[in-house]
């Protein structure tokens, strides 16, 4: 984020902003204290869960999941102390869409998600470390049909906003195999993405919350 750039145009001004300066102060550091413990409930209207997989040995297919469990998904998180946030996300596997009514049927079925013995994926954050500028490492526990499995995803974190109330965003993306997950249902014989359905599954989670409370 780039500083605000202000231009002085008298020896009185820089006096003013100096004084004006000095009573604000306490508030800012109020305000980074606050921030650091926010915790933030997902708003689902504005957020979006997508997926990505080869079909067929060469076309980046993608879907989505429409419906996330708004009350079990929360997270707390400062860019300025990472390590003391944690997220927590849970989707529902029944709401997965490809802009086909057929096929997400056959996805709710035991050859994939099996929507009736597992009905939710969750996430987990294990830790966070900050990477480079406004980028995080945030690792976790993924917990898809069943198995759980830790993951490793990148945190682009887009900031602080406003429309009607403050709001904040970020994104997340990771990869992950789905057949160490127990869904091995058109995957090729080497494990790779060359069968009629690919083994490595691209996840973007793009996220808007409100501070709680």
């Amino acid at each position: 984020m780039g500083l605000n750039k202000v231009v002085l145009w008298s020896l009185a001004g820089i006096s003013g902003l100096a004084l004006a300066g000095a009573a604000t102060l306490p508030d800012a550091e109020a305000g980074r204290a606050e921030r650091s413990g926010a915790s933030y409930k997902v708003d689902a209207s504005h957020s979006t869960v997508m997926f990505r997989l080869k079909h067929g040995g060469a076309t980046n297919f993608y879907g989505r999941f429409n419906k996330i469990d708004v009350e079990k998904s929360t997270f707390s998180f400062d860019p300025e102390n990472p390590s003391a946030g944690s997220f927590e996300f849970v989707i529902d596997n029944a709401s997965v869409d490809t802009g086909n009514a057929g096929r997400d049927r056959h996805l709710r079925t035991a050859d994939f998600f099996n929507v009736a013995q597992f009905p939710t994926t969750t996430f987990k954050s294990t830790s966070i470390e900050a990477n480079e500028g406004d980028k995080f490492v945030l690792k976790g526990d993924l917990t898809l049909h069943g198995v759980t499995k830790p993951v490793e995803a990148e945190l682009l974190w887009l900031g602080e906003g406003d429309f009607q109330g403050p709001l904040v965003a970020f994104e997340a993306s990771f990869e992950f195999k789905r057949s160490e997950f127990g869904m091995t249902k058109y995957v090729a014989s080497d494990g790779g993405d060359g069968g009629a359905l690919g083994n490595n599954v691209g996840i973007l989670i793009s996220v808007e919350a409100r501070p709680k409370g």
